[in-house]
């Protein structure tokens, strides 16, 4: 029957608008403190702290953040805080423990230094591209492109064209990603130099073809 149909229909509705509560109420009962807290106790929501601190977080959040950069459960969601959190404590916590760690928690940090566009990282991260270990060779170069500036891309170039097969292959999609974040920017002068840095080098056919298409759109 058609009221039955109505009554369901409000009935959904209503469910659903609770739930949009309930979300919104964990989403903004957050502050700085309750998500420090939060991190000084035994609880479960540790990682939904460090996500709260993503968004209410400032300089005195950075020491617990990066405490928990070497947390192989934690260190993901610690490194998202600290991405964003606008101070320069934040880039100095991820700089620190780049000797200290390795594997995943390091192209971790490498990959978070790269979104904050760390300058002060760049002579370190130069350092990482020599890494026996590709992932974080790799994603060392990445970090330089992110940043961008004309020491971290001369570094970049120069394993595009001088590094071994491997490295090459990283460099280029380092080179393509600065390439289109110039493109987005409206710098197609600068970004089609880079493509014909990418066309120059000894690569595999289907990235060479990526490199000609830039600028072309």
């Amino acid at each position: 029957m058609v009221w039955q149909s109505h009554f369901k229909l409000i009935l959904v509705l209503v469910i659903l608008s609770c739930c949009f509560s309930l979300a919104g109420a964990e989403n903004t009962d957050w502050d700085e403190a309750t998500a420090l807290a939060v991190l000084a106790s035994d609880t479960e929501k540790k990682a939904r702290a460090c996500q709260a601190l993503a968004v209410v977080g400032g300089p005195e959040s950075v020491p617990t953040l990066a405490v928990l950069l070497n947390d192989e459960g934690l260190a993901s969601y610690a490194r998202t805080a600290l991405e964003v959190i606008d101070d320069p404590a934040a880039g100095a916590a991820l700089r620190s423990v780049l000797p200290n760690l390795d594997g995943r928690l390091l192209t971790g940090v490498i990959t978070s230094l790269g979104v904050r566009g760390d300058t002060e990282a760049v002579p370190a991260l130069r350092e990482l591209v020599g890494n026996s270990n590709r992932s974080i060779a790799g994603s060392a170069l990445v970090a330089l492109a992110r940043i961008g500036t004309e020491d971290s891309m001369a570094t970049v170039v120069a394993a595009l064209n001088q590094g071994p097969e491997e490295l090459r292959i990283a460099a280029a999609h380092a080179v393509l990603f600065k390439a289109e974040q110039l493109m987005k920017s409206g710098n197609a002068d600068q970004a089609r130099e880079l493509g014909q840095a990418v066309s120059n080098a000894v690569l595999p056919d289907h990235i060479l073809q990526a490199a000609s298409a830039v600028g072309t759109n």
